[in-house]
């Protein structure tokens, strides 16, 4: 999340830690989905991702509230 602006318009991705199986990833992308101006959540299981397509300006703290409502959290983008 570093290289991101914290609002940001177009695509974002996340790595969600201890997110090891779809479910998990499944409930973090409904969560995510929720978010006002969000329009698509796509997963990558494999790399523990979650990359977040808005049309309008999301902020990233609203994006880490939505991973932790899931029961997750955000790890930085190296």
């Amino acid at each position: 999340m570093s290289s991101t602006p914290r609002i940001f318009v177009g695509a974002a991705t996340i790595r969600v830690a201890g997110a090891v199986c779809g479910h998990c990833l499944d409930a973090v992308q409904a969560s995510v989905r929720q978010l006002p101006g969000v329009r698509s959540v796509a997963v990558d299981q494999v790399a523990c991702t979650v990359t977040v397509v808005a049309d309008r300006p999301v902020d990233l703290t609203d994006v880490d509230a939505a991973v932790s409502r899931a029961g997750h959290s955000t790890v930085p983008l190296h």
